[in-house]
């Protein structure tokens, strides 16, 4: 026997014992539950309320900040962009200001960015409850 047919037959045998264990071969896939289906009412509610809850953020940050609609929506990423969100809104804003943002109007930044996330994070069982 040679050594590359032990290493596919050592492979093989691996990936046998994972699935008669039924483990799951990743992490990360045998901890996650599964995404309930939603009907198309359901969808519509979870895309409305994605808007209403983005919305909300935009108005919150444009009282805080004294920004318009566009300076905050320009400060905004783009979603999936690999940037830290705050940081980046942060700077943007004081770019547009041209002055710096205060602790006290950052640290109410935050939090409304972390009551957007909340949200956000509730929303697919408050739809499937629907």
């Amino acid at each position: 026997m040679n050594m590359k047919s032990l290493i596919s037959r050592g492979g093989l045998l691996a990936a046998l014992l994972v699935l008669s264990l039924g483990l799951s071969p990743r992490p990360g896939l045998a901890q996650s539950p599964a995404a309930p289906v939603l009907t198309p009412i359901q969808v519509a509610y979870l895309q409305a309320e994605t808007r209403r809850i983005e919305e909300a953020f935009v108005q919150k940050v444009m009282l805080i900040s004294g920004a318009s609609r566009e300076q905050v929506l320009r400060a905004i990423p783009a979603k999936g962009r690999l940037t830290d969100r705050l940081p980046r809104i942060y700077n943007a804003l004081e770019r547009d200001l041209k002055a710096p943002l205060t602790d006290e109007q950052q640290g109410r930044i935050y939090a409304a960015e972390g009551e957007r996330k909340q949200a956000l994070k509730d929303l697919p069982a408050q739809a499937a409850a629907r």
